[in-house]
Protein backbone atom coordinates (compact mmCIF):
# COMPACT_ATOMS: atom_id res chain seq x y z
CA UNK A 1 0.00 0.00 0.00
CA UNK A 2 1.22 3.48 -0.83
CA UNK A 3 -0.25 6.59 0.73
CA UNK A 4 0.71 10.23 0.40
CA UNK A 5 1.78 12.23 3.44
CA UNK A 6 2.71 15.87 3.71
CA UNK A 7 6.23 17.09 4.38
CA UNK A 8 5.17 18.34 7.81
CA UNK A 9 3.79 14.89 8.72
CA UNK A 10 7.02 13.23 7.59
CA UNK A 11 8.97 15.71 9.72
CA UNK A 12 6.81 14.99 12.78
CA UNK A 13 7.25 11.24 12.32
CA UNK A 14 11.01 11.46 11.85
CA UNK A 15 11.41 13.53 15.04
CA UNK A 16 8.97 11.47 17.12
CA UNK A 17 9.92 9.36 20.12
CA UNK A 18 6.63 7.44 19.98
CA UNK A 19 6.38 3.75 19.03
CA UNK A 20 3.20 3.55 16.94
CA UNK A 21 1.70 5.51 14.03
CA UNK A 22 -2.08 5.00 13.82
CA UNK A 23 -3.88 6.32 10.74
CA UNK A 24 -7.13 6.60 8.80
CA UNK A 25 -7.11 6.64 5.00
CA UNK A 26 -9.28 8.53 2.54
CA UNK A 27 -12.01 6.61 0.69
CA UNK A 28 -9.76 5.97 -2.30
CA UNK A 29 -7.03 4.87 0.15
CA UNK A 30 -4.30 7.12 -1.27
CA UNK A 31 -4.10 9.85 1.40
CA UNK A 32 -3.83 9.80 5.16
CA UNK A 33 -6.80 11.73 6.55
CA UNK A 34 -6.13 11.42 10.28
CA UNK A 35 -3.21 10.08 12.28
CA UNK A 36 -1.86 9.78 15.81
CA UNK A 37 1.59 9.08 17.19
CA UNK A 38 1.37 7.17 20.47
CA UNK A 39 3.01 4.65 22.77
CA UNK A 40 -0.35 3.20 23.90
CA UNK A 41 -1.62 1.08 21.01
CA UNK A 42 -4.46 -0.61 22.89
CA UNK A 43 -6.06 2.69 23.86
CA UNK A 44 -6.49 4.07 20.31
CA UNK A 45 -6.58 0.92 18.16
CA UNK A 46 -10.37 0.76 17.79
CA UNK A 47 -10.70 4.43 16.81
CA UNK A 48 -8.31 3.91 13.87
CA UNK A 49 -9.75 0.54 12.75
CA UNK A 50 -6.59 -1.43 13.62
CA UNK A 51 -4.51 0.45 11.04
CA UNK A 52 -1.10 1.14 12.49
CA UNK A 53 2.61 0.91 11.71
CA UNK A 54 5.74 1.01 13.79
CA UNK A 55 7.35 4.45 13.76
CA UNK A 56 10.81 2.89 13.35
CA UNK A 57 9.73 1.27 10.06
CA UNK A 58 8.39 4.57 8.73
CA UNK A 59 11.55 6.42 9.80
CA UNK A 60 13.63 4.00 7.70
CA UNK A 61 11.44 4.72 4.67
CA UNK A 62 11.70 8.48 5.20
CA UNK A 63 15.51 8.29 5.40
CA UNK A 64 15.61 6.40 2.06
CA UNK A 65 13.67 9.18 0.31
CA UNK A 66 15.88 10.74 -2.33
CA UNK A 67 15.25 13.86 -4.40
CA UNK A 68 16.88 14.04 -7.80
CA UNK A 69 17.02 17.30 -9.73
Amino acid sequence: MKAKISISTAYKISNSNKDFFLYKLSQDETKIVDYLLTNDLSRFRIHFNNKFRLVEDIKKQIKNFKITL
